[in-house]
């Protein structure tokens, strides 16, 4: 999927979310600092966040951003790249995002 700019914004973000069970949060959180160290590594990568909301039974919402210099750093990243939907897909069963959307960072 290409990337459209809506200039004069310059980076460039995605985001996911899921829902982690609370019994699959302690090895969701720790592959989760893993992956900011490996992804913060990546050409481009200004930031990798991550946003978190504790549900009453336990379970976490998370949100999981990363932004990029460039639209096609992030398309890279998104094609080829070990993402937060991967880590999902490795770390535990039936872990898979609510929603995943490309965004442009405006502040």
């Amino acid at each position: 999927m290409a990337a459209i700019s809506v200039l004069p914004f310059v980076s460039y973000s995605s985001m996911t979310e899921t829902l982690v069970p609370a019994a699959q949060w302690p090895t969701v959180y720790s592959s989760l600092q893993a992956l900011k160290g490996h992804v913060q590594e990546y050409p481009g990568c200004q930031s990798f966040d991550v946003f978190v909301r504790a549900e009453g039974d336990g379970d976490v919402v998370v949100h999981c951003y990363t932004t990029w210099d460039t639209p096609g750093q992030l398309e890279v990243f998104l094609e080829r790249g070990y993402t937060f939907e991967r880590l999902l897909a490795d770390v535990g069963s039936g872990l898979t995002p609510s929603r995943s959307l490309v965004m442009e960072k405006v502040f």
